[in-house]
């Protein structure tokens, strides 16, 4: 004979607050708060982290989550005068001052650890104009690198020190998606040269793993492409869920994580193969800085002119969402 749990599963609890502990798949109402409420399991987590001294966008930003640096940045007064010249140091808890860079600059690119670490191209204050310059950090302060043969700002970037890529990019301060590049530049510790154009020209665009083994996802203004590096040419990799410019990113070309960008707070997980979704920003951010790794990331400032870090640890986790008729 048919029974209800047999035809309709168990019932909804009626409970007067959320347990403290709740499973997977669990349903319940919420009779304090009046919602129907159920648990889910999200990949991964966003935790605020300690805050910038000075809030800024377009952060050239390398490390890792507990080792972070942040160079440069757009600060929200206004071309030339926005580029920034200050450098902070993260050790997983909290920003403290570094060694300034010589000139102020943002929107360029980055690669290396807090203690070895390239910035390059940009924008400058002095003299205003998009860059081919790079600079290079010792843990204390900045010393003169190589010039690379594109100016460009809003690349994608991954690498070392001694062993960079600069991905795309655009050649002046235009429109999203306006006057892209293709051009991709590979650094030696002294001097750049010329590595496998990119299938498609593209900025604002996003940069994980290494010279030889990388990944550029997203760019202005709506891509959701991604392409993988061998390090002679590029072949297609997967599409992410949503495409976006002014991506922040971090990991290696089969273990990425992309977020942000001009569509708000979503993050997605590559695996090599394919983009899944993840949870999503606390705070939605453009041009935002990125470090560390697909499980261990970073998140540094951003758009309009934010001085908030957040943290974000990787694995499954289950979160209660509040059910509603959309």
């Amino acid at each position: 004979m048919a029974t209800y749990y047999g035809t309709y599963g168990q019932k909804v609890q009626y409970l007067a607050s959320d347990p403290a502990s709740p499973q997977s798949g669990q349903v319940w109402f919420n009779s304090t708060s009046n919602l129907l409420k159920v648990a889910v399991t999200q990949q991964g987590a966003w935790a605020t982290g300690g805050n910038l001294v000075t809030g800024r966008s377009g952060i050239q930003s390398c490390g890792t989550q507990t080792a972070g640096l942040a160079a440069g940045g757009y600060n929200g007064t206004g071309p030339p005068a926005g580029g920034s010249t200050s450098t902070e140091e993260y050790d997983g808890t909290s920003w403290t001052a570094g060694g300034n860079l010589p000139v102020g600059r943002w929107s360029g690119g980055a690669a290396g650890t807090q203690t070895t670490a390239l910035a390059f191209t940009g924008d400058l204050v002095t003299p205003a104009a998009v860059t081919t310059t790079s600079v290079e950090y010792d843990g204390t302060s900045w010393t003169s690198g190589g010039t690379m043969a594109t100016a460009r700002r809003d690349l994608g970037s991954c690498g070392t020190q001694t062993v960079a890529l600069g991905m795309g990019g655009a050649p002046s301060y235009s429109p999203p998606g306006v006057g892209a590049l293709t051009a991709v530049e590979e650094y030696n510790g002294t001097s750049w040269t010329a590595g496998g154009s990119l299938p498609a020209a593209i900025n604002g665009n996003g940069g994980a793993g290494t010279q030889t083994t990388a990944l550029s996802f997203a760019g202005n203004p709506t891509n959701a492409t991604s392409n993988e590096y061998d390090g002679t040419s590029w072949t297609a990799g997967g599409t992410m869920t949503t495409g976006r410019g002014g991506i922040g990113g971090a990991g290696l070309q089969t273990s990425a994580i992309g977020f942000g960008g001009n569509t708000g707070v979503a993050t997605e997980l590559y695996d090599g193969t394919s983009w899944t979704a993840a949870a999503n920003l606390l705070t939605s951010r453009v041009l935002v800085g990125g470090a560390g790794t697909q499980t261990s990331a970073l998140a540094i400032g951003g758009g309009p002119v934010l001085n908030e870090t957040e943290e974000f640890t990787g694995g499954p986790t289950v979160v209660t969402r509040t059910v509603t008729g959309t």
